[in-house]
């Protein structure tokens, strides 16, 4: 337990001293923190994706979870945590600031004007996936891994949002049992779903990042194709 603090702590201060922090004030008032990275060799084609955390979707949360932002880092993504003031559902009930959030982010860094991808772990998963019901167009897909959608979310018309589900066949929560349902509701919306069961995992999990680089070439083509 004691090298599992160590190197959470490690990688606290590793991360932070990466992030520009940042507090946007939205066009209602609303002053949301914003935890943002850019990779190496950032220009204005680098794509856009928001993550958001687990737990209470708080800084502790965003930090401790940066693995899923960390990989995507390296593989060329901007990337931009919002910090939720309220906990968890905050995001889910207020989904509609997002377009006004990640205006924000794009001014401020000069970011390519293409659309975002959601990146989403564990409730932050969830929360993509309300928060794309919400204005599908707006984003180039979901990654929700895991992630579930909440019964009071209308999933409305998807328009063929692409959106990548996992979940860890021993989920802690039991999420596996649902994704039959899951994947029934986001094909009937009209998403297009790329889903699977990972063998063996729980809750929270690796990615395979072969795999996943392959789904997010499909999505930014389909993005392209004038989608």
């Amino acid at each position: 337990m004691k090298n599992l603090l160590a190197l959470l702590l490690c990688l606290l201060i590793s991360y932070s001293a990466q992030a520009a922090e940042e507090t946007i004030t939205l066009i209602d008032g609303e002053m949301i923190k914003v935890l943002y990275f850019q990779p190496d060799g950032f220009n204005n084609e680098t794509p856009l994706a928001v993550l958001l955390a687990g737990g209470s979707n708080n800084e502790f949360m965003a930090r401790t979870q940066f693995w899923m932002g960390k990989e995507m880092v390296s593989r060329g993504w901007a990337i931009a945590i919002p910090i939720s003031p309220e906990g968890r559902k905050y995001f889910i009930e207020n989904a509609a600031l997002f377009p006004d959030i990640i205006s924000h982010v794009r001014e401020t860094h000069r970011i390519q004007p293409a659309k975002t991808l959601l990146v989403g772990i564990s409730s932050g998963g969830s929360a993509a996936l309300a928060i794309a019901a919400r204005n599908p167009d707006h984003y180039m897909g979901v990654i929700a891994a895991p992630g579930r959608i909440h019964n009071d979310v209308d999933l409305g018309a998807l328009h063929g949002l692409p959106v990548y589900l996992r979940i860890g066949e021993k989920d802690d929560f039991r999420w596996n049992k649902e994704i039959t349902d899951m994947i029934e509701h986001l094909e009937r919306a009209g998403a297009l779903v790329d889903a699977a069961v990972v063998p063996g995992a729980r809750h929270t999990f690796p990615l395979n990042w072969e795999e996943l680089e392959s789904w997010l070439e499909s999505a930014k083509s389909f993005q392209s194709a004038g989608q």
